[in-house]
C-alpha cells in the first residue's frame, strides 16, 4: 500500500479508497493465517476467542454496563 500523502486523519470523509485497500489487505492476512492452520489449532483459536468473549461480557456486567441477565441469555 502506497504511503499516506495527504493530511489529515484516516477516519476523515473521502479515504474509502484507503480504507477498502486496508480491509482488504486484513481479509487476505486472515485467510492466509487460516488455510495454515490445522484444524486442532483452529478449534484451540475458536476457544480462546470464546473464552476472551465470555471475560468481555462478564467484566461488563461487573461494571455495570450491561444488565446481569445478560450473561445467561
Amino acid at each position: 500500500m502506497a504511503a499516506r500523502s495527504e493530511k489529515g486523519p484516516l477516519l476523515a470523509p473521502g479515504n474509502e479508497a484507503e480504507w477498502a485497500e486496508l480491509n482488504r489487505e486484513k481479509r487476505e492476512f486472515h485467510r492466509e493465517n487460516a488455510r495454515a492452520m490445522t484444524p486442532s489449532e483452529r478449534i484451540a483459536r475458536g476457544q480462546k476467542l470464546s473464552q476472551q468473549a465470555v471475560k468481555l461480557l462478564a467484566a461488563t456486567i461487573r461494571t455495570g454496563h450491561v444488565p446481569r441477565r445478560a450473561f445467561w441469555a
